[in-house]
């Protein structure tokens, strides 16, 4: 139980990394133009932090579901400890946030407590509150960096949607993809509707998200490369998840260009960052 490779799996670090770097590239555009300050820094290790405690939760919580998953197999002989790590974990993101950050970053910390904790038992039962949890949780990152200051740029908010449209889509892809491990034990859309409409509603979550994409670039504002390449990289590829769910193309490969194209938008953040020195 001990390896390496076990506690990789439950802890996910990469996932922790990504998530505190996002909310760091956004904190940099709403929070002055320091690169490292005390809000800047409590903001992503609170995010990374609680990321650390959403895995550790949900793999104690929630592993007879991942069980049925043979691409995340982990044995786990004591959930129960994995679990408790996990509550630790939220309670030092909640309590960074409460010492350092403004009031109205604490609600993304709490929300991502609240439905990490409920969502392995009970929220994720089912698709009305399924998607639409993890969808949120997955845009706190860039959600808790826009707070966590003044909110000085135009573009972010359209960024926020661009990513929860994304990632809603992402949710339905993955529950497509995981049909027959989520027989018996969730209600998800694809089994609801089947994977055809699954996939269509999923290409209108995507549309959506193109079209803010696309509002986006118009606030940018700017001839930097550093901005405006990865933004153009970013809309065909938005426009080809968008393309390929409506088509009904059952390939599965959309969850991927989606992560692709959120890490895209944020390059194109932290260039603007650069633009603005």
């Amino acid at each position: 139980m001990r390896s390496f490779y076990f506690w990789f799996r439950v802890c996910r670090p990469h996932n922790c990394l990504t998530a505190a770097l996002g909310t760091w590239i956004i904190a940099l555009l709403s929070n002055g133009p320091e690169w490292i300050t005390s809000v800047k820094l409590a903001a992503s290790l609170s995010m990374g932090i609680g990321c650390l405690g959403a895995s550790l939760f949900h793999y104690g919580a929630a592993n007879k579901m991942y069980a049925r998953k043979h691409w995340d197999n982990v044995e786990v002989e004591n959930p129960k400890l994995l679990i408790v790590l996990g509550l630790l974990a939220f309670a030092v993101s909640i309590l960074l946030a409460l010492m350092f950050l403004p009031t109205t970053t604490w609600f993304v910390v709490f929300y991502n407590t609240i439905a990490i904790v409920l969502y392995s038992r009970v929220l994720s039962r089912h698709w009305v509150t399924k998607n639409v949890v993890i969808a949120v949780v997955c845009t706190t990152p860039i959600l808790l960096g826009w707070l966590s200051g003044q909110r000085l740029h135009s573009a972010v908010p359209f960024g926020i949607i661009t990513i929860f449209c994304a990632y809603w889509a992402r949710e339905i892809v993955k529950d497509v993809t995981d049909i027959e491990a989520n027989q018996g034990i969730r209600v998800t859309l694809p089994i609801w509707l089947g994977i055809v409409w699954a996939r269509r509603i999923a290409g209108i979550f995507a549309s959506l998200g193109f079209i803010s994409l696309l509002a986006l670039g118009n606030q940018l504002k700017t001839e930097s490369t550093l901005v405006t390449l990865p933004y153009l990289c970013s809309l065909p590829l938005f426009f080809m998840i968008a393309y390929s769910l409506l088509k009904r193309r059952t390939n599965g490969r959309e969850a991927r260009w989606i992560l692709a194209g959120t890490w895209l938008i944020m390059i194109s953040f932290l260039g603007l960052r650069f633009s603005l020195l």
